[in-house]
């Protein structure tokens, strides 16, 4: 490679990760200990000028969990920073809720340290039991902390949120939607997730995933791809957060109304004529994502074709053609989604 060519390829390296980084706009500030708690209200967050939104998963730190991160800040080892997103002057947690949630409990006595393996003489004891000299040393301790700009696009925002959540349990696509976009689909898709029909239809998620997220999940690649999948080629995650903005800004109350209508009606259908085909014949427990795009908006776009659609039989969702069409392997290809989706559209359309 000539020395021309690697000029040329720093430079254009340098002017795109310029551009990257002129997209997020925050302020880099140390809070103290003491004025985190002050700002936090534990009884009802979204009063304090420091809160947890909705989308944040309760406390799952044990106690031995919180205690190591208070004894860290005792010793004064850095601990990573808090993020937080400026929404009309107060800070909502991006990254860093449990850790505030431990340092709100630990300042009102709600625990004591445990499992300590280093500073042991500590074992045992709550924040009030602490000499004043080093409740005031816990109090006023720094707290590096990243506050995103009120002005920041929803695009970038989402794409922090991904990247921040590296540690401890992470949050779902689903979860970070719901942090990173407001809006009457995104109130569509909880509303719906919620459903007692459609829970009743789904009650078991397989794995370890969360069950009020994965239903989220599954409710979004319903709405999004009844109208939208054909417009898919590879990267669903993209793709999905995409859409979400966009229908989020463009979908009207009556749009609203229209696809709640499809939703109920598609899964009444499904209730009434094949209520397994969700799940894999012989495994109740496993739902796997790629069967219910199928099943779910395969019915869902014959419901739109035929409103009086009749079913008679359903041989075909035994078949092995629909059982190799929704197998894993490469799953989130373009042409495999329209494949699996319209095997369904079309055998309900074409029964006899």
């Amino acid at each position: 490679m000539s020395q021309e060519k690697t000029v040329q390829n720093e430079e254009e390296i340098s002017k795109a990760l310029e551009s990257a980084r002129s997209e997020v706009n925050y302020v880099v500030t140390d809070f103290s200990v003491e004025l985190i708690v002050q700002k936090y209200k534990d009884d009802d967050p979204t009063e304090g000028d420091i809160y947890i939104p909705a989308y944040q998963r309760i406390l799952v730190w044990s106690d031995e969990q919180q205690s190591y991160f208070i004894e860290s800040l005792l010793m004064r080892v850095p601990v990573p920073p808090i993020f937080f997103y400026d929404v009309r002057g107060k800070l909502e947690i991006v990254d860093g809720s449990q850790r505030i949630r431990c340092l709100v409990a630990f300042a009102s006595n709600k625990f004591r340290l445990t499992g300590l393996k280093k500073v042991t003489i500590l074992n045992g004891l709550k924040f009030s039991e602490f000499p004043i000299v080093f409740q005031r040393r816990f109090n006023n301790t720094p707290i590096r902390s990243f506050v995103l700009g009120q002005g920041t696009s929803e695009q970038t925002r989402i794409e922090l949120f991904r990247r921040l959540n590296t540690s401890g349990k992470k949050l779902t696509d689903a979860e970070i939607r719901k942090g990173a976009y407001q809006g009457k689909f995104l109130d569509l898709v909880i509303a719906c997730a919620n459903d007692e029909s459609f829970i009743k239809l789904s009650p078991v998620i397989a794995g370890k995933r969360d069950p009020v997220a994965e239903r989220q999940e599954l409710v979004t690649r319903f709405f999004i791809y009844v109208e939208e999948y054909e417009n898919f080629t590879h990267d669903v995650q993209r793709f999905l957060d995409d859409e979400v903005v966009k229908y989020n800004k463009t979908k009207k109350h009556s749009d609203i109304r229209e696809m709640r209508n499809l939703f109920n009606k598609t899964m009444s259908f499904i209730s009434e004529n094949y209520e397994t085909a969700f799940y894999r014949p012989g495994s109740p427990g496993r739902l796997p994502r790629v069967r219910f795009e199928a099943v779910a908006v395969g019915t869902a776009l014959a419901l739109k074709t035929r409103p009086a659609l009749k079913f008679t039989n359903s041989k075909w969702l035994l078949s092995k053609k629909f059982e190799d069409l929704v197998k894993a392997e490469g799953t989130n290809s373009g042409p495999k989604l329209r494949s699996r989706i319209e095997y369904v559209r079309d055998n309900l359309l074409n029964a006899k």
